[in-house]
């Protein structure tokens, strides 16, 4: 839950007793709808529990609440309708940009302008470098994959080969991340005809009926939850024609389904040479979310206090500026990080993505291995480190969905740089017993979604206190999925029995059920975030929160406000 006083840990702040009732007021809102719940089995955690320090951990290391910019290479859409924002079972959210001819075209051009502004404002003075050398990485590996000369190039090339060049160069900087989606038109077709021809008598006048039809012609790339008159006429179209005995490869059905993929997808999805042709960016976040479990069969699972299809909306309410969906907390304890909110509780109280919310104090915790305490700090080699930023990917939060903070600064990049466009995104946010099946390469495996990131705690009084589980693989999915997962010969894992949802209007209901499905365990990369100390004017001030967020807007498209980055 997002509000000024909660969810996070705000320093030499003492909740009043009636501050407490209001700060769980969303979680009580969704217990009177009826929601099934129990605070969690293992709210506490296990005392015994002590994180293995051989690797550094994932996530953000400080000394105390700073602001920051991002430093990652993620493209950045500003049509609303190419994200596709999923919350599922396992805790994570798949967040997917299908990218056109203007993201692939704008992405050098979106760097070099990150880059020179970036820079200007350390050159004049403007911002001055603090904590970590983020900055410098992103600068070194745009000069390495030669980002200039990639733009410099494009008024000699032919488009369609520089958009070639543009993938190439998106995916050397975000490995395993962009995938070319290439599939087979006559396959899918021959599979969309199947289902249509098993559609009963009731027809396409049961809503869930022509909903699954609609979907079915390219699963989990057309997440339609409501149809549009003309991609209902389409479809109707396709079923008559299936009704009248016209095959899968007759030119009138392949005529009307194509015309139906393009009215499904807005045209994102275009056919080139008998195959869907595009390229994606994707990325899985591992989220904490409400601090309650539900029951399922044998299994207790991290609830998710909203469920179905929510719409990011402005923030009206609250002690920052308002009136914007990259809203900006004073709280600290988010960070100067964006929230991104989809349910207005009721006054100042919101739930939305935003980061991780707490901090881990490194001495303090005594989960954190010994390793983790004693972590230089890369512009000040002589000073230790002193907190850290992990998501807990479990019960976590009084509603809201946390992100790690690099991750939503991040997500916040991806997004249209404007907020009224920010306003026309849905999120789906699948019941707590539905994994999501996705097949996220194009290669015609559906996998269960997952990320391989093993960090999951406890908190009490927004403190961290002790872990769920220990933060290796196995350990960590026998807590996770439970009896549910097991491992191959290779070590692969598979989900045994995946439940999958549907979107009806804008709730999430129970669909179907699948066996020993592979789980996809996406890399999770680092936190590429840089902070920094602005000069011309405290931070917290209007001014200095309206500079965070304009910088946050940059991208090609976007007119940016050189008065409101002090460079005018």
């Amino acid at each position: 839950m997002n509000t000024h006083r909660s969810e996070t840990q705000r320093e030499s702040l003492n909740l009043s007793g009636t501050t407490r009732i209001l700060c769980l007021l969303p979680l009580l809102l969704i217990l009177l709808g009826g929601l099934a719940w129990t605070p969690a089995a293992d709210a506490g955690g296990d005392p015994a529990i002590v994180w293995d320090g051989s690797e550094p951990p994932s996530g953000v290391l400080f000394y105390w609440y700073e602001p920051s910019f991002y430093t990652g290479f993620a493209p950045r859409t500003q049509d609303p309708t190419r994200p596709h924002i999923q919350l599922s079972r396992g805790n994570q959210l798949r967040v997917t940009l299908v990218l056109g001819a203007d993201e692939l075209d704008n992405y050098a051009d979106d760097l070099i302008l990150r880059r020179n502004t970036y820079r200007q404002l350390i050159d004049k003075k403007i911002i001055t470098l603090t904590v970590n050398m983020a900055y410098e990485r992103f600068f070194e590996a745009m000069k390495e994959n030669k980002v200039s000369m990639l733009t410099a190039s494009r008024s000699s090339t032919d488009p369609e080969v520089y958009r070639r060049k543009s993938e190439e160069l998106m995916a050397a900087l975000n490995p395993g991340r962009v995938f070319h989606i290439r599939i087979e038109m006559k396959g899918l077709l021959n599979t969309w005809h199947q289902h249509l021809s098993g559609i009963k008598d009731q027809g396409l006048g049961d809503e869930v009926v022509s909903l699954d039809a609609a979907n079915a012609i390219l699963p989990g790339r057309v997440n339609l939850y409501a149809l549009t008159p003309e991609q209902k006429g389409l479809l109707e179209g396709a079923v008559t024609l299936v009704k009248q005995g016209k095959g899968a490869d007759d030119p009138a059905f392949k005529t009307k389904a194509a015309k139906f993929l393009r009215a499904a997808t807005l045209g994102h999805y275009p056919v080139r040479d008998g195959r869907v042709d595009a390229v994606e960016f994707t990325r899985i976040i591992p989220v904490g979310t409400l601090q309650a479990t539900i029951k399922h069969k044998q299994w207790r699972l991290s609830s998710f206090g909203a469920t179905g299809i929510w719409h990011l909306l402005p923030r009206k309410e609250g002690q920052g500026q308002l009136g914007m969906v990259d809203y900006l907390s004073p709280n600290p304890g988010y960070g100067f990080i964006p929230l991104l909110q989809y349910q207005h509780a009721t006054g100042p109280f919101y739930n939305a993505f935003h980061n991780a919310g707490v901090r881990t104090q490194l001495n303090a915790a005594h989960f954190v291995p010994e390793e983790w305490k004693h972590i230089p700090g890369e512009r000040n080699p002589k000073k230790n480190y002193e907190n850290l930023w992990i998501a807990s990917r479990g019960p976590a939060s009084h509603g809201c969905t946390r992100l790690p903070s690099g991750a939503m600064t991040e997500l916040r990049h991806m997004l249209p740089s404007s907020s009224d466009e920010l306003a026309k995104i849905a999120t789906h946010r699948n019941l707590p017993q539905c994994y999501e099946l996705f097949d996220i390469d194009g290669n015609g495996t559906q996998e269960v979604m997952g990320v391989q990131y093993y960090l999951a705690f406890a908190g009490k009084g927004h403190t961290p206190t002790n872990a769920y589980a220990p933060n290796n693989r196995r350990d960590f999915y026998g807590w996770l999925y439970g009896d549910n997962v097991s491992f191959n010969s290779d070590d692969s894992a598979v989900i045994k029995e995946t439940l999958t949802c549907r979107f009806v209007g804008k709730k999430a209901q129970e669909a179907q059920i699948f066996q020993d499905q592979p789980l996809y365990e996406a890399e999770y990369y680092p936190d590429e975030i840089q902070f920094y100390r602005l000069e011309p004017t405290n931070f917290k001030s209007p001014e200095g929160f309206t500079f965070n967020r304009e910088l946050r807007r940059l991208g090609i498209g976007h007119e940016i406000s050189m008065k409101h980055l002090f460079l005018q």
